[in-house]
């Protein structure tokens, strides 16, 4: 444990060190107050979140099922679309154009035209939020291929290995690494995608809490969301890197040998 904390204090400086001047200059009417509440007033108030009348336990729930749902169609389709493609290089060539058309423009912006088809509905939040990180699990996942040796492709070819065999057993463990870390910055362009979603077009969630709040001008609210929406971020970055280390021990040899 002592190790631990020696190896990961350095992470923590940058954070503290920015919110102890927050809170000293928001105390000293630097900033103003009304607008930059001070840190541990916020702590405080996030107390709201088990306050069955706020009603953000519900919110946060919500964001939270509206991600997962959102990540596991993206890998299910991302991994499967990225690997298809792989097996030619004119389908390659034109997705990859495709994707690259798509990959700039905002998810968010998507979500017009879907409500158009399917109305402010879950479906229609989940599938915009989608879009960017379905991009990215491909993109991911295709990078993923190229990078298995071609001598174990060809030793396959020659044992008849094609198929589900071929697919389960040497396209997606070989590309498993790069996967996971597609995985890793999914989850990212997820959350990001969620929230804004839910600010222009959900009728609950973190993003509407936070729209909401701003509108009245609850601001110290407004903060608690921000924080909530910051904690799932590092979790699901710090929390998803713990848990693939410890599931593939060698993913960061991979990816040191990549770069």
């Amino acid at each position: 444990m002592r190790r631990a904390l020696g190896e990961k204090w350095p992470l923590f400086v940058g954070p503290v060190f920015i919110l102890l001047t927050w809170e000293l200059l928001s105390r000293a009417d630097v900033i103003r107050p009304t607008f930059f509440p001070p840190p541990t007033e916020i702590l405080i108030r996030a107390g709201i979140i088990f306050d069955a009348g706020s009603g953000m336990g519900g919110d946060i729930i919500a964001t939270l099922l509206r991600v997962l749902a959102t990540i596991f169609f993206a890998v299910l389709i991302g991994v499967a679309l990225g690997i298809a493609i792989t097996a030619s290089q004119w389908m390659e060539r034109g997705t990859n154009t495709v994707l690259a058309f798509l990959y700039p423009i905002p998810g968010v912006l998507f979500f017009p035209f879907l409500t158009f088809l399917l109305g402010r509905t879950e479906m229609a939040i989940i599938l915009t939020a989608l879009v960017t990180p379905l991009i990215v699990m491909v993109l991911y996942t295709v990078a993923g291929v190229r990078s298995i040796d071609r001598t174990l492709l060809e030793v396959a070819d020659n044992y008849g290995a094609d198929g589900a065999r071929r697919f389960f057993g040497i396209l997606v463990p070989g590309a498993l690494p790069s996967i996971v870390t597609g995985i890793r910055v999914s989850l990212g362009f997820t959350l990001i995608a969620v929230i804004a979603i839910e600010m222009v077009g959900a009728s609950n969630g973190l993003g509407q809490f936070l729209w909401s709040n701003w509108q009245i001008l609850r601001v110290t609210d407004m903060y608690v969301a921000l924080l909530i929406i910051a904690v799932l971020g590092l979790l699901s970055s710090v929390g998803f890197d713990a848990v693939a280390d410890r599931m593939l021990p060698w993913r960061r040899d991979v990816q040191g040998a990549q770069t």
